[in-house]
């Protein structure tokens, strides 16, 4: 069976005079029912750390999201996968150990952050208080001559190697390669120089600071 969809996390802590060094970050994704935040849910999350240009844990998250999976066709998931599985108000005291004091990263973070806060909101959870980097404005910025922005087309441009699309493990780990490479090529860049870069970061509590 391929790998099951994964919310990739990375923890960041600065290195001396603020370089990004040795900071390690939280890249996320998220698998759902549909694509309404509102009437949708999470079927499952993932999750990898990466520190010091390495990926250090990986683990993932199937959700029973107590409904039928219209979205099976886009990720693979399937009613049967998820019907012995915990709901997420579980899953995410689980997500919230394993992410600690990361900063979270996310190609298009809208649509996950959006889905995140909604569900923490239905299940009245204490939102995490970690920003969330929208590594989709960031590459834009630091790779402007790419034909494209999608994960896997600007990996190839990049002549990183790309595994299976769509599965959430997979493209995250491709995120974590391009952000490596987009650091490698800066290596005096800060935190907040990235923050500003991405414009601003997203949270679970539903804001957006820039």
């Amino acid at each position: 069976m391929k790998k099951l969809i994964s919310i990739l996390c990375i923890l960041v802590s600065l290195a001396a005079g603020g370089q990004v060094g040795t900071t390690s970050f939280v890249a996320f994704d998220v698998e759902t029912t549909g694509f309404s935040p509102a009437s949708e849910r999470i079927v499952e999350i993932g999750a990898v750390k990466y520190l010091d240009g390495q990926i250090i844990q990986s683990t993932h998250w199937l959700i029973n999201p107590g409904m039928p999976i219209k979205n099976s066709h886009v990720h693979g998931i399937t009613d049967e996968m998820v019907a012995g599985c915990p709901g997420f108000s579980e899953t995410y005291r689980e997500f919230q150990d394993f992410v600690g004091n990361g900063v979270l990263i996310a190609h298009n973070a809208s649509f996950d952050v959006r889905f995140m806060t909604a569900e923490i909101k239905r299940n009245q959870l204490v939102p995490l208080p970690n920003p969330t980097l929208n590594s989709l404005t960031l590459f834009r910025r630091w790779f402007p001559d790419a034909p494209s922005h999608k994960l896997g087309e600007l990996a190839k441009h990049l002549g990183i190697p790309v595994s299976v699309a769509h599965r959430a493990e997979d493209d995250s780990a491709t995120l974590l390669h391009i952000l490596k490479r987009g650091i490698e090529a800066r290596p005096s860049v800060t935190l907040e120089q990235i923050k500003t870069t991405a414009n601003g970061t997203y949270h679970f509590d539903g804001s957006r600071k820039k």
